[in-house]
């Protein structure tokens, strides 16, 4: 188990003080470390026990224990891609690519719901159905989750912005951006570029922010809703199957708790789409 899956299955134990610890040790990946006990408690401005005592209740030996997680997990996050595809394939041992993958996949979508709290879809569908409009936010190959959900919510009647392009272009769709909106983003292993600023924003205008994600558990602003799960070994190769999962069970939870106002409107489509063809 890495750092976070430390952090992920013992979250629900953690103090105020643990978690200002934990805070403290993901914002700082490259520095944190080389840290001993009692100077990540000084900066943390708690007990200097406190960083020994969050690392026995996240299941460490102790504190030397946990800090080596945190410089493994340190060298894993600045794996290229293509050592992350090493690592993987090294790992395969006898069984095919298909079964090595399979097992991967079920082993974490099994584990999913230990990570996605099902109140946490409802609150986060309610906002959605209920906001003027869903902003959509992501990256790199995370893209495809916010042009999914793009079309989903538009074929429900949801008015949509994908937030996409250079920062002009960005800044052109997010400037009617209001208390009533909301901002769904999809982000993992590190922020990518505008995603800040885009939080800042909305956090600014008052809009109500959502984040799906694997890592990224400290961010400045945080955002009002984070739906975190592993996706696979963080060392290795990750598919988009664990965040996918998220984003249907996001969908399917909109149309089940708002039936009566949206199913119609895919009627409708029905009849258009049969017009237009």
């Amino acid at each position: 188990m890495s750092f976070q899956d430390h952090v992920d299955a013992h979250r629900d134990d953690l103090t105020p003080s643990d978690r200002i610890l934990v805070d403290e040790l993901l914002s700082y990946p490259v520095e944190a470390p080389l840290w001993s006990g009692e100077e990540l408690a000084r900066r943390a401005g708690v007990h200097p026990a406190a960083a020994t005592r969050l690392a026995q209740r996240l299941g460490y030996d102790g504190y030397l224990r946990l800090r080596d997680d945190l410089r493994q997990s340190h060298a894993s996050a600045n794996a290229g891609a293509g050592d992350r595809f090493r690592i993987e394939l090294q790992e395969t041992g006898e069984q095919s690519v298909l079964e090595q993958l399979l097992t991967t996949e079920l082993e974490t979508l099994a584990q999913l719901c230990r990570h996605v709290r099902q109140p946490q879809l409802d609150a986060l569908a309610d906002r959605i159905v209920g906001s003027r409009t869903t902003y959509l936010f992501a990256r790199g190959n995370a893209s495809v989750l916010a042009e999914l959900m793009e079309r989903r919510l538009r074929r429900f009647g949801i008015r949509t912005v994908v937030v996409e392009g250079t920062g002009r272009d960005v800044a052109e769709r997010v400037l009617t951006m209001g208390a009533d909106d909301t901002v769904l983003t999809f982000a993992f292993r590190r922020p990518p570029r505008h995603l800040v600023e885009l939080l800042a924003h909305a956090e600014r205008v008052g809009a109500t922010t959502a984040l799906v994600t694997d890592t990224l558990h400290t961010l400045t602003p945080a955002p009002s809703t984070v739906l975190s799960a592993p996706r696979g070994h963080q060392e290795g190769f990750a598919s988009l199957s664990v965040p996918m999962a998220i984003a249907n069970a996001l969908v399917l939870t909109i149309a089940r708790r708002h039936d009566a106002a949206l199913l119609p409107t895919l009627d409708a489509l029905d009849g258009l789409m049969s017009d237009f063809d």
